[in-house]
């Protein structure tokens, strides 16, 4: 396989139980979420094999490098054989990148009727009441407007995204395709979701669902136009879900989706598609 355009990254493992191996993971992404797209808006993955000192040195330089608490002590495994090498998106200085998660951009199939938040909305806002917003939570865009058929939604939704004109124009019209693909897909394989029984085969491609609801795009202006991959389709583990299910009866106990949360912490719905 010849990769994509300059020098690519050279992605390994971190040394962690539920990390599958380099081959494992080119397998699954290969099987499972490679015949699903174009091949020009998915960064490309080949094997490479690794000299026997590539590791221990790159784990020396981690190690005496300054690092965010929740990334202290974790290494790469000492006897992992293989890297993969990955399309290099990083822009040039005449290029403009944005990256971000799409999220869930279909109502999770267990969300109540009159829902006033999405998934990801309702998942949104009970973090920022508990102060644990992440940098996705921060942006406050709503899925739902992203792939709306109202254009004045797509707006609003690639202006939260991006400042840079040509990319936001891109998200408005020329990224629908690959995102309304990206929302079939997960809602193919997860209909019904996860609170009712779910059995190995329904599980195995849930699984499915929620890597491609946790992925990333990358879209990168340059000189020839707009180059928009998808990244991090790592096959989730079956082992997460019973997570999966608490976070989903919690959103819908203490009333997140329908903006009916504690009294306490409770705020107008302004962002969410659902409420506008």
């Amino acid at each position: 396989m010849q990769l994509h355009g300059r020098v690519p990254l050279l992605r390994i493992r971190k040394d962690l139980s539920h990390v599958q191996t380099a081959e494992e993971q080119l397998r699954s992404f290969n099987q499972h979420f490679k015949p699903l797209f174009p091949a020009q808006n998915l960064v490309e993955h080949e094997a490479v094999q690794l000299d026997d000192q590539v590791i221990p040195r790159l784990n020396q330089t981690i190690s005496q490098a300054k690092r965010s608490s929740s990334r202290t002590g974790v290494l790469m495994p000492n006897n992992e054989q293989y890297g993969l090498l990955i399309t290099n998106m990083s822009p040039l200085p005449m290029e403009k990148l944005v990256q971000f998660k799409p999220k869930w951009l279909a109502q999770s199939p267990n969300a109540p009727a009159g829902s006033k938040r999405c998934r990801t909305c309702a998942l949104r806002a009970q973090r920022q009441a508990k102060n644990q917003g992440t940098a996705t939570d921060a942006q406050e865009n709503c899925p739902l407007a992203m792939i709306s058929e109202n254009a004045h939604d797509r707006q609003r939704a690639a202006g939260a995204t991006t400042t840079d004109k040509r990319l936001r124009d891109y998200l408005i019209d020329d990224a629908q395709p690959l995102l309304r693909t990206l929302k079939e897909n997960q809602q193919r394989f997860d209909s019904s979701g996860v609170l009712g029984n779910v059995d190995d085969n329904a599980l195995y491609d849930i699984c499915k669902a929620m890597s491609l609801r946790d992925c990333t795009l990358f879209l990168k202006h340059g000189q020839l136009g707009v180059e928009a991959r998808l990244s991090d389709l790592d096959l989730k583990q079956p082992e997460k879900l019973d997570k999966w299910r608490a976070v989903e009866e919690a959103l819908i106990n203490e009333g997140w989706y329908q903006n009916r949360e504690p009294e306490e912490v409770w705020k107008e719905e302004k962002v969410c598609l659902l409420s506008i």
